[in-house]
């Protein structure tokens, strides 16, 4: 599969917060009819245009979308249980009914770095590809992704009951921002200093509220993106 560049056109984006990866792209998008599926939503892209999914479940969009839109590899298709997908993701399904009504005419998809990094990467980009819409990638230099055309069974999704953080490449960065949900499921106030960490990864900074932010995630730049963006994490207050 082979990336391309934003064309003007009716669009869908997949990628978790446009405005953060690529806030000119993300302008740009406005300026088209588009949509876009996400677990944040975007205080740039509005809510009007929001379809709000579970963290982590693109692998699941994309397959109710595929189901609907494509006649390739039906005996796979026709084995999902569409209501089981529906309330994984969170995306019901007469909105993939809506959706794929509305994607008939849509040139663009546009995705982040984090699609590599997702357990399910490679049946992501399967399925990207029957989709058959030019594929912009956000926020990396990366040209292709090499695809084969097998389709194997969809992984499960992650658990993401508790505090979650997004990793995103950003060498200044050094808070951490999060919503008032967050801060009131990790019992944190603005100002504290604080470490995050799960099985792979640690971090301490201090903690910035940030009230115009949707949601339930909190946003950490760093320098190197090490394993999935989304991580489950423990908070404890310095």
């Amino acid at each position: 599969m082979k990336f391309h560049k934003f064309k003007k056109a009716k669009t869908l984006s997949l990628a978790n917060l446009l405005s953060l990866s690529n806030p000119a792209l993300a302008n740009e998008l406005k300026t088209c009819e588009f949509k876009y599926i996400s677990c944040f939503e975007d205080e740039l892209l509005g809510n009007e245009n929001l379809i709000r999914c579970e963290i982590g479940s693109v692998s699941y969009v994309l397959a109710l979308l595929c189901k609907h839109v494509s006649n390739a590899h039906k005996e796979y298709f026709d084995e999902l249980d569409d209501g089981l997908l529906s309330g994984e993701c969170n995306v019901g399904e007469e909105e993939i009914k809506e959706l794929v009504l509305w994607l008939k005419d849509v040139k663009n998809v546009i995705i982040d770095s984090s699609f590599f990094t997702n357990p399910d990467a490679k049946m992501i980009f399967e399925l990207l590809e029957i989709l058959n819409l030019d594929v912009i990638l956000a926020d990396t230099q990366a040209t292709e992704y090499e695809t084969n055309g097998n389709l194997s069974e969809l992984k499960e999704l992650l658990n993401f009951d508790g505090s979650v953080i997004y990793l995103y490449k950003n060498d200044s960065s050094d808070e951490i921002v999060g919503t008032t949900t967050f801060s009131m499921a990790s019992k944190i106030k603005d100002g504290d200093t604080i470490t995050v960490s799960s099985d792979d990864f640690s971090l301490t900074r201090k903690f910035r509220l940030d009230k115009n932010l949707k949601g339930t995630v909190a946003l950490v730049g760093v320098s190197e993106v090490v394993g999935y963006n989304f991580k489950l994490v423990k908070v404890s207050k310095i």
